[in-house]
């Protein structure tokens, strides 16, 4: 009975129940600031009220929250991003970016089968991200291909209407592994890898705006985010009325790709309000020849006289018809 009386007095005034509290105390040694621009993101952009970010020379890698500590890196990461902060990193309204794809909450115990799949196939992208990242420049271009084929029929690692951790993660161990030419070389045709890894890169580049502002008051370094792909400009669609000649319509695909070829040599040097070849007051070799304009008047003249000949021509046909 004492005993019954003691576990009752315990459990009565909390002294038994474990703290839960998203409140997360994060310990990152100097050298992973500037090694894990990733994990340096996140730290920056997390709940200032509910991390406490410490930066030790001494200490390993570590996040604590409540009773738990986590001492891997992954893990680390996906806590923070997820149930660690109560989903505060993957819920619309509070984060830049739904880390987590939106899933974490949707997946607790096993509530939607989709998010938990989800939730799985991030914790193994980031394991193939790892893999990679100890891997030879031979690994990324094997992945390179692998991934082209499994991004034509996807947007990112996950169902997600963005990049997701994971995506983060091994866009940023491919282009730390491989970078520039080499890695231009690599992509050459698979222009689904091309448009994921331009699209993860644009992420990260928004995600460093976001830190920046954090940083004011978190006081961590800023993230070295390695480059990646230089996308290439895309010119933006040209619309016609369905009238015009032939030698218009090509004229015009032929000043557009004159002008996006020649952009970033022109560019260079140039002043503002300078304008691309082909462009309209820009000169160049899109513009229409003195001949091409003479022969696409002359053609729209001669359709135009064709269209005047066939309406004189109805209505004889249409008498000969009634007789």
């Amino acid at each position: 009975n004492d005993q019954h009386q003691q576990t009752n007095s315990a459990t009565m005034t909390g002294a038994d129940v474990a703290p839960r509290s998203a409140i997360a105390t994060l310990t990152i040694p100097t050298a992973t600031i500037s090694a894990d621009p990733l994990l340096t993101l996140i730290a920056t952009i997390s709940p200032p009220y509910q991390t406490k970010v410490t930066i030790s020379k001494k200490e390993s890698l570590s996040l604590t929250i409540g009773p738990d500590t986590l001492t891997h890196r992954n893990a680390i990461l996906r806590s923070l991003c997820g149930g660690g902060l109560h989903n505060a990193l993957d819920s619309q309204g509070s984060s830049p970016l739904l880390f987590l794809g939106g899933h974490s909450a949707s997946s607790f115990a096993g509530a939607s089968p989709i998010s938990s799949l989800a939730m799985a196939g991030i914790s193994s992208w980031m394991s193939v991200a790892s893999s990679i990242r100890g891997g030879s420049a031979d690994d990324v271009s094997t992945l390179i291909g692998q991934l082209n084929g499994y991004f034509s029929t996807r947007s990112f690692v996950v169902p997600s209407a963005a990049p997701t951790l994971a995506d983060l993660d091994l866009y940023l161990a491919i282009v730390e592994n491989v970078s520039g030419e080499a890695l231009e070389s690599m992509i050459g045709s698979s222009v689904n890898t091309r448009r994921w890894l331009e699209q993860c890169g644009a992420t990260l580049e928004e995600l460093t705006v976001v830190a920046a502002k954090n940083a004011e008051y978190s006081k961590i370094p800023a993230a070295t985010i390695p480059k990646g792909l230089d996308p290439k400009p895309s010119p933006l669609p040209m619309f016609f009325y369905g009238d015009e000649d032939e030698s218009v319509v090509a004229a015009a695909a032929s000043a557009v790709a004159s002008a996006t070829a020649a952009a970033p040599a022109n560019n260079k040097g140039k002043g503002a309000g300078a304008k691309p070849s082909g462009a309209p007051g820009g000169g160049g070799a899109g513009e229409l020849t003195d001949e091409q304009k003479k022969e696409a008047a002359e053609k729209r003249a001669k359709k135009a006289a064709d269209k005047a000949a066939k309406k004189k021509d109805q209505p004889k046909k249409a008498n000969k018809g009634g007789a």
